[in-house]
């Protein structure tokens, strides 16, 4: 299909296989919400699926329609092109932090979120704010010890939006199978 895109959907505080919402519910979910040739990506609600630029937002509505009615609460589906994501790991923004030492994130609004004002993030404690792009905030936080917010909560406090973040490990596995 001409337009077509391969997107991720990266749904917001679900594990797959718990709360009824298992694989083969996500992906007929996906499926019924019109995105084509879907798949499920680890266990932590993430999804890949084809669609043109102009269906994406009926598409991400109808799937955080279909999460509710399994779930019985709204989760954020924060949906990116695997293009975006690719050109996301492509900066590199952790080059020269020991991966060991940091816990390496990205934190996602929704699509059609307004752009983040990085004077809203405010006082990061000891986590490294190191890239607040238009829709993701990208955070290192030491593994252990106080005051060290997750991004999530870093930007859902700066936006009052609802936020799911994703580690860059996982990120990668994503863009590679996608």
């Amino acid at each position: 299909m001409a337009g077509t895109v391969r997107w991720a959907g990266l749904v917001r505080n679900v594990m797959v296989g718990r709360e009824g919402l298992d694989r083969d519910t996500l992906l007929g979910a996906v499926e019924a919400a019109g995105g084509r040739d879907p798949r499920s990506l680890l266990t932590t609600g993430n999804v890949t699926f084809d669609a043109s630029p102009d269906e994406v937002d009926a598409i991400t509505l109808r799937l955080e329609d279909a999460v509710s009615a399994v779930l019985g609460r709204r989760e954020v589906v924060a949906v990116r092109s695997l293009e975006h994501l690719a050109d996301l790991l492509a900066t590199d923004p952790f080059a020269g932090l020991d991966p060991g030492a940091w816990a390496m994130e990205v934190s996602f609004l929704r699509h059609d979120a307004a752009p983040i004002d990085p004077a809203l993030i405010g006082d990061a404690g000891r986590t490294r704010v190191l890239d607040v792009r238009a829709l993701e905030l990208v955070t290192a936080r030491p593994p252990t010890g106080g005051n060290r917010p997750h991004g999530n909560v870093l930007l859902q406090r700066g936006t009052g939006l609802p936020a799911t973040a994703r580690g860059w490990g996982t990120l990668e596995r994503i863009v590679a199978r996608g």
